[in-house]
């Protein structure tokens, strides 16, 4: 592969589109956090130790943003969206659908309406009116392509007693004493299962992203190239770029429980004849040589700093003279007074990766460390909604 002029990417396909259009059209009509639900305009200037106040109001602010998840998560497993993705309904009906008590689930369905999940509108009689607005019976039913369900699955099996447990983690940290190893060895496989899926609606920007960082870096798309996806989860980066390049092939590897997960939705994507997945120990097993693409989709917050040095030193190994080494994750700013929503969540997914079991985000530095090391060099850095895209190839 070399770079050269490209003068257009290959238009996405019907199916990415509007799955990307509907995330777009989500996040700019409800914003991409929860509306704030502290009116601190209201706070006057001359209130005794107005300083103070403000201060406990926006600490109180994060401290009930745990009410979200829980409200979100407990519909879900009452089945209130599937209920509603079929038809709207008031909250008696439902209650009565779904055999739960009637005013608390008045109570459930007004949290979703004041979280903008749900839409709330008022009948010729006066009763409410409950509907799931289409973008989020997207994110929201189990099976979909960008579902959330199996992420939430996650939460409820894992997730919320090791956030209660965050302190204890903190105090005896969660590497070996050579640091060179997470304790708990990241989630279990049963686990990770249901993660994997409930991850993909990062995909679509990430690949957008990627596709024009590629027309910039004028590396030469029109030629048959090969990907190289490590740790593929359902392979859903790879089978992105796929249906944007007609002539490229992605080669998966991930574990056995996951390797199916990602042929199936390569079926279902239409790129089965170009994508495989194989079940690989990518630390024990030899990769394919003479890569033209490798790409680390959410791999390198699982490493520490001694075995992501090892993964781009493979990665340098495997690539070809003018390959490119792509890494899609959550990135840190050198600059000590982060301002990127990127740097800001990329420090706050560090938090949840010790809570649940090890991990952590890496600056900047310390990916231009490691390729350094491996003979490599950074050429870009794009960015992504909670991402960053880092490109690489041959110093």
């Amino acid at each position: 592969m070399t770079l050269q002029n490209s003068d257009a990417i290959s238009a996405t396909s019907d199916e990415e589109m509007e799955a990307y259009n509907h995330l777009n059209h989500s996040l700019n009509t409800t914003g991409s956090s929860i509306p704030s639900l502290v009116d601190l305009s209201l706070l006057a200037d001359s209130n005794p130790g107005e300083k103070v106040i403000k201060a406990a109001h926006r600490i109180y602010e994060h401290l009930i943003a745990l009410w979200a998840p829980a409200i979100i998560e407990a519909s879900q497993e009452l089945g209130v969206f599937r209920a509603l993705a079929e038809k709207s309904a008031d909250s008696i009906s439902l209650s009565n659908i779904l055999q739960t008590d009637a005013r608390s689930m008045r109570i459930l369905l007004n949290a979703l309406y004041a979280y903008g999940v749900v839409e709330r509108i008022q009948d010729a009689s006066g009763v409410s009116l409950y509907t799931l607005p289409r973008e989020f019976q997207h994110c929201l039913l189990p099976g979909e392509l960008y579902s959330l369900a199996g992420k939430m699955v996650y939460d409820q099996r894992l997730a919320w007693d090791a956030w209660r447990n965050l302190a204890n983690s903190v105090r005896t940290g969660s590497t070996d004493q050579s640091g060179s190893v997470y304790r708990q060895n990241q989630i279990a496989d049963h686990d990770y299962e249901f993660l994997v899926s409930g991850i993909n609606f990062w995909a679509p920007p990430a690949v957008v992203a990627l596709c024009r960082g590629l027309r910039q870096l004028e590396w030469d798309t029109d030629a048959a190239v090969s990907i190289l996806d490590v740790g593929c989860g359902t392979g859903l980066y790879s089978q992105l770029l796929l249906q944007h390049f007609t002539h490229w092939t992605a080669l998966g590897l991930d574990c056995e429980r996951i390797a199916p997960q990602a042929q199936a939705q390569s079926i279902r994507l239409g790129v089965d004849a170009r994508f495989t997945c194989r079940v690989c120990d990518f630390w024990q097993d030899r990769w394919e040589d003479n890569i033209d693409l490798l790409l680390f989709a959410n791999i390198f917050h699982l490493q520490t700093y001694a075995s992501a040095q090892r993964l781009i030193t493979l990665a340098s190994q495997s690539l070809s003279p003018g390959g490119l080494v792509c890494i899609i994750d959550h990135i840190v700013d050198d600059d000590c007074n982060v301002q990127s929503p990127q740097s800001r969540f990329a420090l706050l997914f560090a938090a949840s990766m010790l809570a649940t079991g090890g991990g952590d985000t890496y600056t900047l530095s310390d990916y231009d460390r490691w390729l350094e090391a491996a003979k490599l060099q950074r050429l870009c850095v794009l960015d992504t909604p909670m991402h960053r895209i880092l490109i690489a190839a041959r110093a």
